[in-house]
């Protein structure tokens, strides 16, 4: 019983260190990740409205349209100028360029997308 009274009960700096370390990745997945899948959700909608193009009702002005309306229900930034569609006889291609900011405490990161298809018509 003696023994148990003359420990100090330090803990390892290495111990801390790794708990330091899971606490700061866990802020960082709790910021970037509902961001991360927001993009992907969009970059979704880009291949989607990309390849319905070729319907009769899809012109470039529907497209943009879309685009915007999903842009606005994922909280991605963008304006009617940050969409480039270019279309051919036989080719479309769609490029969103945007910059989104992930806001961490004590800094802003500023994350600079570009979605581009480019899809044949048929």
């Amino acid at each position: 019983m003696n023994r148990w009274r003359t420990q100090r009960g330090d803990v390892p700096i290495g111990c801390l260190i790794g708990f330091v370390i899971a606490v700061v990745v866990g802020l960082i997945a709790i910021k970037a990740i509902p961001v991360v899948t927001s993009v992907g959700e969009f970059d979704k909608e880009v291949k989607a409205q990309t390849e319905r193009a070729s319907l009769p009702a899809h012109d470039d002005k529907y497209i943009r349209k879309h685009l915007l309306l999903a842009a606005d229900q994922y909280d991605i930034p963008i304006n009617a100028k940050s969409i480039w569609i270019k279309r051919t006889a036989a080719r479309i291609k769609v490029r969103v360029t945007y910059d989104l900011p992930i806001e961490f405490p004590g800094y802003t990161y500023i994350w600079h997308k570009e979605h581009s298809e480019d899809r044949p018509l048929f």
